[in-house]
């Protein structure tokens, strides 16, 4: 029985899985549970966040999908084809879909603090494929991000974040049955988020690790 077990999880393709269906198999209580499961579940949410947020910087009101060089109704780079209005609308509405959505929900759903969210989606940025001209950016290595923090954080859709005073920390408080969050201010004003490329990994890390836990509940 074990055995049979074990060859059906080897099986699986869990990269071709929705999102969806990984998150059930993800859960540690369920009959098929795996914990490779929950580690591409985990990789997949970030991932596909990574790639909502920065899509936003070409994907948000007033950018034209079209060259400022080309002639009227051409395509990017000239030619003689036109841009078809209802062909880049479905284009853009296929890009942004439910999985992205469901992936942005389970993500809020964890309430990582600001830095290990920034952290791990820079981690997410840096491993997602993107094409040559939007991904120069994340080619460079952590030192370089953990220096240049604000230009990295405005391309993940988090502010121009650079020192500690820019994060607020969340305090859990019970009250009665229910949980809320309250804001208070970092104490630790002046101190950069993230001193040099090993503090931004190991931020990383640990979110990575935070959220595989809890994809597992």
């Amino acid at each position: 029985m074990a055995l049979r077990k074990e060859a059906g999880t080897m099986a699986r393709d869990y990269q071709a899985m929705s999102i969806r269906t990984l998150r059930e198999l993800a859960r540690s209580a369920h009959p098929e549970h795996d914990p490779e499961a929950a580690r591409v579940f985990v990789d997949r949410v970030l991932d596909m966040e990574a790639e909502r947020v920065t899509w936003h910087l070409h994907e948000n009101n007033g950018y034209q999908p079209f060259s400022s060089a080309a002639k009227m109704g051409e395509q990017p780079g000239g030619g003689t084809a036109a841009a078809e209005p209802l062909a880049i609308a479905y284009e853009r509405g296929s890009r942004v879909h439910a999985g992205h959505e469901f992936a942005k929900e389970w993500l809020e759903s964890a309430r990582l603090r600001p830095r290990a969210r920034l952290a791990v989606l820079i981690r997410a940025a840096k491993l997602h494929p993107m094409p040559t001209q939007q991904g120069a950016p994340w080619a460079k290595g952590y030192d370089f991000i953990a220096q240049h923090l604000p230009i990295y954080s405005r391309m993940l859709q988090m502010g121009s974040l650079s020192t500690m005073a820019e994060l607020t920390q969340v305090e859990v408080v019970r009250v009665t049955e229910k949980v809320t969050y309250r804001r208070a201010r970092n104490e630790h004003k002046s101190v950069p988020i993230f001193e040099k490329g090993q503090a931004l990994k190991d931020a990383a890390r640990d979110a990575r690790v935070q959220l595989l836990l809890l994809a597992q509940l």
